[in-house]
């Protein structure tokens, strides 16, 4: 059962404290949020936070705390997982009054919020060991130099190069994922598929001299075991926030340990675990800390305040946190699946916010593909980027795009008018995504395609129909974890309605 929340004038000595810090008296607090904010002890804590409990309010009101019992800002550094979090929390620390420092590397008080990929890029500047870091697409781009064919090359062989460039710029984002996952697992000991691409990819980093993020991250763990750097940086910090902590791999937790804090808050939800192929282990995270910081409290969030009723009570099934909501509104879950495309324009054409959520890349660029078919207004930048549009209006129109836009032929008069309705939309709420770049967001509705759970499926009596292989494609097990806590994560992420759908 959810912890009530209860007014600073219900907590006792709480009006005294708030006013003693210059905090408002007129913040709600739950008892939990209470607990782990006004925390007084001396030991580090794990703070599971389930979906939409406000875990970055309690963060920054905690980073204030902190600050406002006289520790020194330069002596905090908060962890977050991607740039965009790191620059909206470092907005929420500065409206709440506390310094922020603008960089790692940069002079002035106030205390540090980066990602970790950030700041080891600035220990190793510090350590003299700069070097270029490569992105994925420098690879594409040399790779398909090295191998562009040969003035006698068959018009075969030049349309399967022109095919293997075109579907490795489609990949790009899984084919990077898989070289820097099976890069940071077999540093870690861990068994990994050699993913495809791989001799490249080495020798091009080779040829060009440079590194990528996870060449990165093991330098630097590596670097820190020995005592000539390890003092430079041992004993920066007393506090280490990380945020997302079940996203962090056993790496990159290794070099924030070697930094030797007196505290360490990790922030996350083990139910939300989704990138166990990077390294990333809630259990194993759990017990390195609790080696190094025997004192170890663990505290929890469990009042939903992103979602109704029934959107929370679904989710639950999903998740070892139960929480409770603290909306009043009931919500609605569609236990019908759709099956039909037609099923989804219908409700796309309904007014708000909508997102449909999808497991694969794949799924996503045919479901739009044929939606923009029928014209459904909606934002398609994952099928036509913003980049394509460019290319188009300055008459810059590759093979590969040229490709994409012979699927609308017959659906629209000419390429033009294709473009002009992708552009009409751009600002759309109603849109395609990932359940893996949904994380960390929430939607008014949402649309959960290929991620059905077998009661779900069971119940609408479907699931001895489909076969074991398809439900391997579109539902998930209790033994698959990480399928499952993805599952967690889409049902998570709706404020008001959900729906599912299959569609392969």
């Amino acid at each position: 059962m959810a912890k009530k929340k209860k007014s600073p004038e219900e907590i006792p000595g709480q009006m005294d404290m708030l006013e003693q810090l210059g905090q408002k008296p007129s913040i709600n607090y739950t008892e939990e949020q209470e607990a782990f904010i006004f925390h007084e002890g001396q030991d580090s804590v794990i703070l599971a936070a389930t979906a939409g409990s406000g875990k970055t309010f309690s963060c920054v009101q905690r980073l204030k705390t902190l600050v406002n019992r006289g520790v020194d800002p330069n002596k905090i550094i908060f962890f977050s997982f991607t740039k965009a979090a790191t620059d909206e929390l470092r907005e929420r620390v500065k409206a709440a009054g506390v310094d922020v420092r603008e960089k790692v590397s940069s002079h002035g008080d106030g205390c540090t919020i980066t990602t970790i990929h950030a700041f080891a890029n600035s220990l190793l500047a510090s350590m003299s060991k700069y070097k270029q870091i490569a992105s994925f697409y420098e690879f594409l781009t040399w790779f398909k130099k090295e191998n562009r064919p040969s003035s006698h090359a068959t018009k075969e062989q030049k349309e399967a190069y022109y095919e293997l460039i075109a579907n490795m710029y489609e990949d790009a984002e899984q084919l990077s994922s898989a070289i820097g996952s099976f890069k940071l697992q077999s540093a870690d000991n861990i068994k990994a598929p050699l993913p495809q691409f791989m001799s490249d990819y080495n020798k091009f980093l080779r040829i060009t001299k440079k590194r990528d993020f996870s060449d990165m991250l093991i330098e630097v763990r590596d670097l820190l075991r020995e005592n000539k750097w390890l003092k430079m940086f041992r004993n920066r910090y007393d506090y280490i926030f990380i945020d997302e902590y079940q996203d962090t791999s056993t790496i990159q937790l290794q070099t924030l340990l070697s930094l030797n804090a007196k505290h360490y808050y990790m922030i996350g939800d083990r139910n939300q675990s989704i990138y166990g192929y990077s390294g990333a282990n809630c259990k194993k995270l759990e017990t390195m800390l609790k080696n190094r910081r025997p004192d170890l409290q663990e505290m929890s969030l469990s009042v939903n305040f992103r979602s109704d009723e029934s959107i929370v009570e679904n989710s639950n099934k999903y998740s070892s946190l139960t929480a409770s909501a603290n909306s009043k509104e009931g919500g609605f879950v569609d236990k019908k699946i759709m099956l039909k495309l037609d099923e989804l324009i219908e409700l796309l054409k309904q007014p708000g916010e909508i997102v449909v959520l999808v497991r694969t890349n794949a799924v996503i660029r045919k479901l739009e593909k044929e939606l923009l078919k029928r014209k459904v207004p909606m934002n398609y930048f994952n099928f036509i980027s913003d980049a394509e549009i460019k290319k188009f209006n300055s008459q810059d129109i590759d093979a590969h795009l040229r490709r994409k836009l012979n699927n609308f032929k017959g659906h629209f008069e000419n390429d033009a008018q294709v473009i002009a309705f992708v552009e009409r939309f751009r600002n759309s709420k109603k849109f395609v995504t990932t359940i893996h770049k949904s994380k960390g967001r929430e939607f008014d509705e949402c649309v959960v395609v290929n991620s059905v759970a077998p009661d779900v499926l069971q119940e609408c009596g479907i699931y001895d129909k489909l076969g074991k292989k398809r439900l391997e494609r579109v539902s998930f097990t209790d033994k698959d974890e990480e399928s499952r806590n993805i599952h967690y994560v889409a049902v998570s992420r709706s404020k008001h309605k959900l729906y599912f759908m299959i569609y392969e």
